[in-house]
C-alpha cells in the first residue's frame, strides 16, 4: 500500500485526506495547529459561496445528518467547527506537526534531479517536535494565504515596518476582535478582505477610518459583472459605494503606497507616497499573503515566478481572472517537477486571486484518480 502525507487540515487538505483513504491509500495529515486553524482566523466573516461549493461529496456523506445547510454561508469558524473538526479524526490528522522540512531520503535536491532513480526515494517529512515521516507521495495542502506580505511601496518593507512588530493587525478576526470605538484605523489594501473590513469598520461607533490604496478608481474593489455569488457582490458593493461617497467616517486615500511608519507616543505615524501624513492607532493591513515554501529547499519543485504556487498550473490558467471561470486542467498542469509532490488547492494559486475551494475541490478528484489508476 503506498503511503501519503497530507500538509495542512484546511478543507483541501481533509478532502486530500479522504479522497487517498477512500482509493486505499495510506494517509496521514501533518498539521501544524489544529484542523481548520486558518479559517479561525477569519472572524464573522463569511464564504462568499454556499457550503455546497466548499466540500467534496465525500464530507457531505461522512458528516451525515451533521453536515449544516448546504446553501449557508458559514463563516470560517463555522467551516471549522461544523465540518473539519469532525472529520479530522476520519482523515487520520496530526495536530501540533509543524512541517520544517521535506526531501527525498539521502537526497539533496539536486542529487539525480529529472532521473528516474531520484523517484525511487521515499519522502521524508521532519516536523519541529523530532518526528519524522516517510512516504511515496506528499500532496501540500499548506495553503497559498501564510505569509503576510510587507505593506510597503512595491510589496517591499516600508521604513520602520520591522520595528512595528505585532502591531499591524493583518486578518479579519483580529480586526474584529480589538475595540476599535473611537479609535482611528488605517485601512491598506483594495481586495475582497479590505473590502470586508471596510464595510464591518462602518458598524463600529466613533471610529475614524482612513482608506489607502494604491490606484485612482472611485470604486477600488474590482466588481464581477452579474455576479453568480451574492454575498461577494454585496460586499464589493458596499465598500465601493462608501469609497466613491465617502461619509464622516471614512477619509480616502488614492494612489497611496505607505513610505514609512513610526510609533509615536503609543500612536502610529504613516507618511504616505506624495508626503501625506496619516496619524492612527493601529494600521489593519490586507495587503496579502505569500505561500511558504521554506520547507522545500531540498525538492527540485517548479514554482512560478509569479504567483510562487505551482508553475505549470500557473501556465494553464494565466488568463483567467475570476475564480468562476477556471477551466479544467489535466494531471500533468498538476505536477510539480518533483515526482510524486504535488501543490493542491490555494497552495497550487499562490498569489493568485482566482482560487475557489469549488475548483480545487475539482482538481484534487482529477490527481487523485490520476495517483490511483
Amino acid at each position: 500500500m503506498r503511503r501519503v502525507i497530507v500538509i495542512g487540515a484546511g478543507p483541501m487538505g481533509i478532502a486530500a485526506a479522504i479522497g487517498a483513504l477512500d482509493r486505499g491509500l495510506d494517509v496521514v495529515v501533518l498539521e501544524r495547529d489544529e484542523a481548520g486553524s486558518s479559517l479561525r482566523t477569519w472572524g464573522a466573516t463569511r464564504f462568499f459561496s454556499p457550503l455546497h461549493m466548499n466540500v467534496s461529496a465525500r464530507m457531505r456523506e461522512l458528516l451525515g445528518d451533521a453536515m449544516p445547510d448546504p446553501d449557508a454561508l458559514l463563516t470560517g469558524p463555522e467551516l471549522a467547527d461544523l465540518v473539519l473538526a469532525p472529520l479530522a479524526e476520519h482523515a487520520h490528522v496530526r495536530a501540533h506537526h509543524n512541517v520544517i522540512a521535506v526531501g527525498r531520503r539521502g537526497l539533496t535536491r539536486a542529487d539525480y534531479a529529472g532521473h528516474p532513480l531520484r523517484a525511487e526515494r521515499p519522502f521524508r517529512v521532519v516536523c519541529d517536535n523530532d518526528e519524522v515521516f516517510e512516504a511515496e507521495i506528499v500532496l501540500d495542502a499548506s495553503g497559498g494565504l501564510v505569509v503576510p506580505r510587507a505593506i510597503g511601496a512595491g510589496g517591499l518593507p516600508a521604513r520602520g515596518e520591522s520595528r512595528l512588530g505585532g502591531a499591524a493587525i493583518r486578518t479579519l478576526g483580529d480586526l474584529m476582535s480589538h475595540d476599535l470605538r473611537g479609535k482611528r484605523v488605517l485601512v491598506v489594501g483594495d481586495g475582497h478582505s479590505a473590502a470586508n473590513a471596510i464595510v464591518w469598520l462602518e458598524r463600529v461607533d466613533g471610529v475614524q477610518v482612513t482608506w489607502a490604496i494604491r490606484t485612482p478608481n472611485l470604486r477600488p474593489c474590482d466588481e464581477v459583472t452579474n455576479d453568480p455569488l451574492p454575498e461577494r457582490a454585496s460586499i464589493v458593493e458596499r465598500a465601493n459605494a462608501l469609497a466613491a461617497s465617502p461619509p464622516p467616517f471614512l477619509r480616502m486615500e488614492r494612489r497611496a503606497m505607505i513610505e514609512s511608519v513610526a510609533r509615536n507616543n503609543g500612536h502610529v505615524a504613516i507618511t504616505l507616497s506624495g508626503g501625506r501624513t496619516v496619524e492612527a492607532d493601529c494600521i489593519a493591513a490586507f495587503t496579502g499573503y505569500r505561500p511558504d515554501d521554506s520547507y522545500l529547499s531540498e525538492l527540485a519543485v517548479e514554482v512560478s515566478p509569479v504567483t510562487e504556487g505551482g508553475a505549470r498550473l500557473y501556465r494553464a490558467i494565466a488568463n483567467i481572472t475570476d475564480c468562476l471561470s477556471v477551466p479544467k486542467v489535466s494531471p500533468r498542469d498538476l505536477q510539480s517537477g518533483e515526482e510524486n509532490f504535488y501543490f493542491v488547492g490555494s497552495r497550487a494559486y499562490g498569489r493568485s486571486r482566482s482560487f475557489l475551494l469549488q475548483t480545487g475541490l475539482a482538481q484534487l478528484e482529477i490527481l487523485l484518480d490520476a495517483l490511483s489508476s
